[in-house]
């Protein structure tokens, strides 16, 4: 089984905080990840969320991209 879909199946090694502790730190994640900063490291509970939660992952996307379209001087 690839490495994917198991923790999708069983989880990864991180804890899942569930969708409301997630959206807590969504627009913190997206800036980091339009910054390029290593959300993986500074955010591992968000990302172990988004790997199983596709609700989360799209409005994280959405996020990501109209963050994205803005010059930089008027982000966050």
């Amino acid at each position: 089984m690839n490495e994917d879909i198991r923790n999708r199946l069983l989880g990864g090694d991180s804890p899942d905080p569930g969708c409301e502790a997630c959206f807590e730190l969504l627009d913190q994640y997206a800036e980091a990840m339009v910054r390029g900063v290593d959300v993986a490291r500074l955010f591992p509970e968000v990302v172990a969320h988004l790997e199983s939660c596709v609700a989360c992952r799209e409005d994280t996307e959405g996020l990501v991209t109209m963050l994205r379209s803005q010059p930089p001087d008027e982000r966050g």
